[in-house]
């Protein structure tokens, strides 16, 4: 199997579809098959998700035979199906690899869910200011965390690109969207972000409606 054999259905702005199109470009499969899905149209809810998703979300990813639809699940496949294909995800020593898997594994969980939580709690207004003020103060306590690691070494794992960075480099790209000033709150995080944002692989896979579409300003209040 190669990029020949690979499909994926995504939709523009959707954090899980960044992550895997970054990881694609990484792993050097560039050109491969895909579609852009409308969600405004409830496209991603169709019939050619359905049918190899049913839960009716993007990213839908297949490889011949292999359908997944969870994002995550697509970097650990790409990176253990093709690992000497591109660039090397997760590279180093067992320590090496160990360090790196622990700021991955930490950002989904401290980072990146918790992000979600803020950004539906602020867009659906369904939840006591009070309450969504908790989401704020613990995602930027985290933001302030990451912050410090990145003090010590050039990207989130050490000193190469890996895993964790495609899913901080999705965080601070929605972020950057977002309006959040994180140049005067995470200066060590700006820093990264604008040393990485135009690696090919991050550029390839920015959302095309974020170029023309103006911005929600939802966290510039924070």
């Amino acid at each position: 199997m190669g990029k020949e054999d690979m499909f994926l259905l995504w939709g523009s702005g959707s954090s899980p579809c960044m992550r895997v199109m970054i990881a694609l470009e990484e792993k050097g499969f560039s050109g491969y098959a895909q579609k852009k899905l409308d969600f405004s149209k409830g496209e991603h809810k169709g019939p050619e998700v359905l049918a190899l998703n049913p839960r009716g979300q993007v990213p839908t990813f297949k490889d011949g035979d292999l359908v997944l639809g969870e994002s995550y699940a697509v970097l650990h496949y790409l990176q253990h199906r093709y690992p000497d294909s591109g660039n090397n995800l997760l590279p180093g020593s067992a320590k090496e690899q160990g360090k790196a898997l622990q700021r991955y594994y930490e950002i989904q969980v401290t980072l990146s869910a918790p992000y979600y939580a803020l950004y539906l709690a602020i867009m659906f207004k369904k939840e006591p200011q009070e309450e969504v003020q908790k989401k704020v103060d613990a995602f930027l306590k985290e933001m302030k965390t990451f912050d410090g690691y990145l003090a010590e070494s050039k990207f989130v794992g050490g000193d190469s690109f890996s895993l964790g960075d495609i899913d901080m480099m999705v965080i601070l790209t929605m972020c950057e969207r977002q309006a959040l000033n994180v140049k005067e709150k995470f200066p060590n995080m700006h820093a990264y972000y604008e040393r990485n944002k135009e690696r090919p692989s991050i550029a390839a896979s920015y959302p095309p409606h974020f170029k023309t579409s103006d911005s929600p300003k939802i966290l510039a209040s924070f």
